[in-house]
């Protein structure tokens, strides 16, 4: 019997643990592929500045591409970005998606929905396949050291999830292979709007059906020259099957999981053009996941909220200041057929963030935040980071900085498996660009270095004793090529070494590469090709005990994507995994095979 459920429990922890058990840290056209020279971002300077000025490297993807492209998650969306790698178990609304920037494992990632950080109670890290594109107006991913003014989980870099109200009535439907479906609904006008989406999936695996609900809602008021107050709302609720690992003894195990998250904030903002000016945000989110299997049950649920206040200002010589200062608490319980625990924390911050013109074609940014926490105590994170344009088309960016990550309610007061003495992870983290501007098109070359200390390893009881260094280069092309042809290529190289053992670190390809290409055809319709390559990357099998090192091969996939405009609404037909490629995302999960897929539009 205490066999059994000591089975139960490994199943349990290995589905929640699969991807994250690594050591280490103006749109110029309608159709334009995902980095766009004239768009606006918040994340990397948590005001609106434009990516060209910017000191960071970031990538903006637009909500409707993306749905446009046939994607339905965040997830899957992030898995054609140089210097991003998508770890994936499962797949559609029932799977497990969590990204990895530039060799740092899942926790080390923060998550912002509307700004509101995710990660404030997740134990592994976010899976964005529970973030899906519905009322999504665009995708945020910063890469690089981000503590200096986002605080914890930004070691790797940030995502950073925007909604909107749509202003229209949008409807949305499709079909596709193992019985995937969508359907949608949104309807508003400027100032508020409310929608709702199902994702649904009989699974291309016995027991790996799928369904998952999201709804959002959006209003805003601002009276004639003056402030804006607004309100939103995100809820999501997904139930689903989890057959396992293939290796398991009880493929296709009996398991079943569901999760649920609330996302509400009020904000008060009031900003000039330049998106300078005062900002204040309160928010609540709480989050669930419940796991049952024959003779075991548990369940998880953490809440947190907060308040953010901050202010953006101009300066003299056209330098900008921006400041301001956060609190959140958090709660998590754990409870389970074994036991349970609980946890609670508060922290206090304060940053800053200056970007100061230095001549006329250089630009510095230096951010500077203080945390202070109820369990592991005060971090101090600085940031330099610059952008010089030697000309008109060739600038160069870079920037260093110190970066965190706090230790998780699990990893400090999990029964048995725990640490209350654990300290945060730590990194230094630099990088350096050149980039080339031509008429609507991009192309980026970038180094980046992490050296991280402090690592928590182990599991019971986990102590600070890893580090780990990444090494890596990606080049870019993205934008227009010519007259209806637009373009997202990339490829990354990467070397991550764990300094205790001399190993690669786990689950990080040496090489990946993407291409993404589109072309419009005339009367209305346009022609897409989706590329993903994946090179050999080492694993753990956990069909043994202890788990053994694997190392799986690289894998190449090939999607079709052909659209056509109709008087009101819009046909999309698509086929994923073309050629049929028999590959494993991770030891154990197989990925789908061809799967072939119908969506209807209107109101875009």
């Amino acid at each position: 019997m205490a066999r059994c459920l000591r089975a139960r429990l490994l199943r349990a922890s290995v589905f929640l643990f699969v991807c994250c058990a690594a050591g280490g840290p103006a749109l110029a056209q309608p159709a334009e592929l995902p980095s766009f020279e004239g768009e606006e971002v918040v994340v990397a300077g948590r005001r609106p500045q434009r990516v060209a000025t910017s000191p960071a490297y970031v990538t903006v993807l637009s909500g409707d591409q993306m749905r446009r492209l046939g994607l339905r998650t965040v997830g899957e969306a992030l898995q054609y970005l140089a210097e991003v790698y998508v770890r994936q178990a499962g797949g559609g609304p029932g799977g497990l998606l969590q990204a990895s920037v530039r060799g740092t494992s899942p926790q080390q990632v923060l998550v912002l929905l509307d700004g509101v950080p995710l990660n404030a109670t997740a134990q592994l890290g976010v899976n964005l396949a529970t973030l899906s594109l519905a009322e999504v107006d665009r995708v945020e991913v910063l890469r690089g050291p981000y503590s200096a003014i986002w605080g914890s989980g930004a070691l790797g870099g940030v995502i950073h999830v925007v909604t909107r109200p749509t202003g229209r009535l949008r409807l949305r439907a499709g079909y596709g292979g193992a019985g995937d479906s969508v359907a949608a609904l949104s309807a508003g006008a400027v100032r508020y709007s409310f929608g709702v989406e199902h994702l649904g999936s009989a699974g291309y695996q016995p027991n790996a059906d799928a369904s998952r609900w999201t709804g959002t809602v959006h209003l805003a008021v601002q009276p004639s020259g003056g402030p804006e107050w607004s309100l939103r709302l995100h809820h999501t609720d997904g139930r689903y099957g989890l057959p396992g690992a293939t290796t398991s003894f009880c493929y296709p195990c009996p398991d079943r999981q569901a999760d649920r998250r609330t996302v509400l904030q009020l904000a008060w903002s009031q900003q000039d053009g330049e998106g300078l000016g005062q900002r204040l945000r309160l928010w609540w989110y709480g989050d669930a996941l419940d796991y049952t299997s024959p003779g075991y049950r548990s369940s998880a649920s953490g809440t947190a909220y907060g308040a953010e206040w901050q202010r953006a200002l101009r300066l003299a010589g056209g330098s900008a200041l921006t400041v301001g200062a956060e609190w959140q608490a958090s709660d998590y319980a754990f409870t389970s057929t074994a036991g349970g625990f609980g946890g609670r924390a508060q922290v206090g911050a304060a940053f800053a963030q200056y970007d100061v013109p230095a001549g006329e074609r250089t630009l510095f940014g230096v951010g500077l935040r203080y945390d202070l926490h109820s369990n592991y105590g005060g971090q101090l994170n600085p940031r330099l980071g610059f952008v010089h344009f030697l000309s008109d088309a060739l600038r160069l960016r870079g920037g260093l900085g110190r970066t965190f990550r706090g230790p998780t309610f699990s990893e400090l007061f999990f029964p048995g498996c725990s640490n209350p003495n654990l300290q945060p992870e730590t990194a230094w983290s630099a990088d350096l660009g050149v980039e080339v501007v031509g008429p609507g098109l991009v192309a980026r070359l970038n180094g980046f270095y992490t050296d991280a200390q402090n690592l928590i390893v182990g599991g019971c009881n986990p102590q600070n004793v890893g580090s780990a260094r990444v090494t890596g280069a990606s080049a870019e092309v993205s934008g227009a090529l010519s007259e209806g042809w637009q373009v997202l290529a990339n490829v990354t190289w990467s070397d991550g070494v764990d300094r205790g053992t001399g190993a690669r670190l786990l689950r990080l390809p040496s090489w990946t590469a993407n291409l993404v290409v589109r072309r419009e055809l005339g009367q209305g319709s346009a022609l897409a090709l989706l590329a993903r390559y994946v090179g050999e990357r080492n694993d753990l099998d956990f069909s043994t005990f202890p788990a053994t090192r694997v190392t799986l091969p690289g894998h190449l996939t090939v999607g079709l994507r052909y659209e056509v405009q109709l008087p009101g609404f819009a046909v999309t037909l698509g086929v994923d995994n073309l050629f049929d490629a028999q590959y494993e995302t991770l030891r154990g999960y197989p990925a789908p095979g061809r799967t072939v897929f119908l969506y209807v539009a209107s109101g875009r």
